[in-house]
């Protein structure tokens, strides 16, 4: 009996690229996609819904959404511009008043009610430095008491001439604000001209108002405005 042998056939191995190879071949050869449409058509992406999309899809949601993202970013930009403008308006107006107040009550007192008016707040007040209080008359209850353990650290803060944001401990804040030691947020702008005033105290009930991190431009010039023309008193 004969014995037949068969021959089995197989099929080599083809060793496929990696990713990064592919990757690297397609960008220094853009035009392969360009040649062969159909393998663009028929890729397909998963999608959240677990539903398949395709490539052209992708891209169209893609470009959706970083049009919204710069449609938002557009807005919150007229936002700031809008709120600036305002603002500048109201800068221009206190300045005005101040220029037509020749007394320092007055000055304190339209200060108190216009800032408080203007920017928002719920309180507006003064801590003048202790050292002063004899040119102070009258306005003796917005003097620092030097006898407080907080004196200190209220004096450095207004040495180091920079806005000081709250919320301040119930000792702090109940020394500053008194009997709006309710206040939840808050920011101290030190007065300073040819030598150190105090600070020019706004506190709010929001949390929200004020808050570390904010800017503090407009705060550091709303108090050199104030300073310029309390300091006209005081030197």
């Amino acid at each position: 009996m004969t014995k037949t042998t068969t021959a089995t056939s197989t099929r080599p191995i083809v060793e496929l690229p990696d990713e990064d190879a592919v990757i690297a071949f397609l960008r220094q050869n853009p035009g392969v996609l360009e040649r062969h449409p159909e393998v663009i058509a028929n890729l397909t992406f998963s999608h959240e819904s677990g539903s398949a999309i395709s490539l052209v899809e992708r891209q169209l949601r893609a470009l959706r959404d970083e049009n919204q993202k710069l449609k938002t970013q557009l807005n919150n930009l007229v936002h700031v511009a809008r709120e600036n403008e305002e603002l500048s308006q109201r800068f221009h107006r206190l300045s005005l008043e101040l220029m037509s107040s020749d007394n320092l009550h007055d000055i304190v007192a339209m200060t108190r009610n216009q800032v408080q008016t203007f920017f928002y707040t719920d309180v507006a007040e003064f801590c003048f430095l202790d050292r002063l209080r004899s040119r102070l008359p009258g306005l003796e209850k917005s003097v620092l008491d030097p006898e407080s353990k907080h004196a200190t650290k209220i004096r450095n803060w207004v040495n180091k001439r920079q806005p000081v944001f709250g919320p301040l401990d119930p000792g702090v804040r109940k020394l500053l604000f008194g009997e709006h030691a309710n206040i939840t947020s808050c920011v101290l702008i030190p007065l300073y001209h040819s030598h150190d005033i105090g600070l020019l105290l706004l506190g709010s009930k929001s949390r929200d108002r004020f808050i570390d991190g904010m800017g503090t431009i407009f705060l550091s010039q709303l108090g050199e405005l104030v300073s310029h023309k309390i300091s006209q008193f005081l030197d």
